[in-house]
């Protein structure tokens, strides 16, 4: 604190300052909130004009400058530099009361061109960071300022400096957000949809009109076409980017698991909650939700997803309460599940709520055209355009008929790169099962490189059935998973 002490303060100054704090703590864009403190400021000592100044980098930036009147001053650069520095430099308050006969300022420029007569400056600090300067001024006789007034100014400028970092930290934010969001509309737009094939620009066709709706989208086609990839595209470049897209593979739990992760649970609601859990239909509150191989879901979870369906409204495990959520449902499935409902494995009334619109993805084999540029696309981002394919090569990537489909092509374009040491990949470097060849290495390979080829293997033999591929290698889906993490595939 400065001179004197905050006891020296009134009663009145105390709440004043209280209902202060609460009035600019309650506003989170910056710019009203600049706004706001210099109008406090100005009006609670009485000065003529005031200046609050933040610093950007070694910068002195004016960010606010105002009348008695509430209304900018025409020229903010009417302002003692000279003080402002001192502020700055020494993050200490400076008083005048009358600048032009003080030996500290009666030389400065700007205190005679700009007629200025007393002035009271005080650093807003936070934390031992200085983020700025409040400037306040008078050029006449009627207002000149006391160290009463430095000791108000000094208080409030506290509480001003916390609320404008807020404030800078919320605008950073919230600039974060945007970029992030631009990033993921890049990603997930329409370029990261790979192909010119008739047969999906149909699928676009039919994506391009449910994007901008609400409305529940089944997306059906084999392990490994990319629905998921369309799921994305349609929750990114829909009203609902702004809100979180959540995705879950309904085949990787059981099905007490799987209710607890869908509507989360209630401490105390079986062993090991150990406190209340949100589930992913609260975090997907706002955007979308999305379903994976929803056809893996059991008979007891398909009653509580159509009663979320029907009414947006859900009880956590364990608990009565009923919550609202507002989603947008994107299910997916490698079955035809119109067969499952007549099997009596999936209720047909969840079918119907959840294939208002259904999209089918085509295979790989039925838009055989799009594999080149899904080539050049793959190794564009595995080597950055460094490596190319050989006719030769391409030629046997066109025959082939990929079971797993477009994930398959990218593991196999990613098994290629590794195998190939110089800049043309060849039929030699493709996996067995598209060359006919046997690999001959260079060198022994490392236990990671073969547990790596092993897992694309399985998933290329089973056409991308992750849970199919687990059991191939003899391990559980949830190591599939993190293994497929950890390789990047």
């Amino acid at each position: 604190m400065v001179q004197g002490s905050i006891e020296a303060l009134t009663k009145e100054e105390l709440l004043q300052l209280y209902r202060v704090a609460r009035k600019i703590n309650s506003i989170e864009d910056l710019k009203q909130l600049l706004s706001e403190v210099m109008d406090i400021a100005i009006e609670t000592v009485g000065a003529e004009r005031g200046f609050l100044v933040l610093l950007e980098g070694d910068e002195i930036s004016v960010r606010v400058a105002r009348g008695m009147d509430k209304e900018d001053v025409e020229n903010p650069e009417e302002i003692s530099y000279t003080i402002l520095k001192e502020v700055v430099k020494t993050k200490k308050p400076v008083l005048t009361a009358n600048a032009k006969s003080d030996p500290r300022f009666s030389g400065a420029q700007s205190v005679l061109l700009y007629n200025i007569l007393s002035i009271v400056a005080v650093p807003l600090i936070k934390k031992g960071r200085l983020v700025g300067v409040i400037y306040l001024d008078s050029r006449t006789q009627k207002r000149t300022f006391t160290e009463h007034d430095l000791l108000f100014l000094s208080s409030f400028a506290d509480l001003a400096a916390i609320a404008i970092e807020n404030a800078e930290a919320r605008e950073k934010l919230e600039l974060e957000n945007i970029r992030l969001r631009g990033v993921l509309r890049e990603k997930f737009g329409r370029a990261s949809i790979v192909g010119k094939s008739k047969a999906l620009m149909e699928v676009m066709e039919m994506v391009e009109r449910v994007k901008l709706t609400d409305v529940p989208v089944l997306l059906e086609g084999e392990s490994g076409v990319g629905k998921e990839l369309i799921a994305r595209y349609i929750h990114f470049t829909g009203p609902r980017r702004k809100g979180p897209f959540v995705p879950i593979y309904c085949g990787a739990f059981p099905e007490t698991l799987l209710e607890s992760e869908l509507f989360g649970y209630k401490k105390g609601a079986f062993t090991g909650a150990v406190e209340d859990k949100k589930g992913l239909f609260e975090e997907a509150d706002g955007g979308t939700f999305f379903l994976d191989e929803i056809s893996e879901i059991p008979a007891g979870v398909q009653v509580k997803l159509l009663r979320v369906l029907e009414e947006g409204k859900f009880r956590r495990l364990g608990e009565t309460k009923e919550r609202q959520v507002n989603v947008r449902i994107i299910s997916a499935t490698n079955r035809i599940l119109e067969h499952e409902v007549t099997e009596g494995r999936f209720r047909q009334d969840l079918y119907y709520r959840l294939k208002v619109v259904k999209i089918r993805i085509p295979p790989l084999r039925e838009r055989r055209e799009d594999i080149p540029l899904l080539v050049e696309h793959f190794l564009e981002l595995f080597t950055g355009g460094e490596k190319k394919i050989t006719p030769r090569a391409l030629e046997a990537l066109m025959e082939y008929d990929w079971p797993g489909n477009v994930r398959e092509l990218e593991n196999t374009i990613s098994y290629a790169v590794v195998m190939c040491r110089d800049d043309k990949i060849d039929v030699k470097h493709l996996p067995p099962e598209i060359s006919g060849e046997v690999i001959h290495t260079e060198k022994p390979r490392t236990l990671r490189e073969i547990e790596r080829e092993a897992i694309i293997q399985a998933l290329a033999s089973t056409g991308g059935n992750k849970k199919k591929a687990a059991e191939l290698l003899g391990i559980s889906t949830k190591t599939l998973y993190n293994k497929i993490k950890e390789y990047g595939l």
